[in-house]
């Protein structure tokens, strides 16, 4: 059993879920259903590749768990592209119409929002030992 604490996976995506939902809500209140359901749309694709990789990623802990990690790494490495490529494809042949940018941006805004809660999460972890 490690003494290495687990990193807060579902606290960094329910973030990401709410911040999605929250610009969702707003497009769609101004009269945006296109950009609204795009940008939704987008954000999952984002969203759950990479909770599933993180879950995968952070399931063993520890020196002594070494060659597991790696291999957790690479396959859900390996998952998460081909989920979020199949999630695009799907988008691009059966979401009709669909909002590019929207789509696009949905996917960058939940990336993003997931890297800064990470680096928010390391600082308070390295300023409270």
């Amino acid at each position: 059993m490690s003494t290495i604490k687990a990193p807060p996976i579902y606290k960094v995506a329910f973030i990401q879920v709410v911040t999605l939902f929250l610009l969702v809500l707003a497009i769609a209140a101004s009269g945006r259903w296109l950009s609204a359901y795009s940008l939704l749309i987008g954000g999952l694709i984002c969203l759950i590749p990479g909770t599933l990789f993180a879950r995968r990623a952070f399931k063993y802990r520890g020196a002594r768990s070494a060659g597991l990690i790696v291999k957790e790494l690479y396959k859900g490495e390996a998952i998460k592209l081909v989920l979020m490529g199949a999630g695009f494809a799907l988008s691009f042949i059966y979401v009709k119409p669909l909002d590019v940018v929207a789509l696009f941006s949905g996917f960058v805004l939940v990336h993003i929002t997931g890297v800064l809660m990470f680096v928010r999460v390391s600082r308070s972890d390295r300023n409270n030992p």
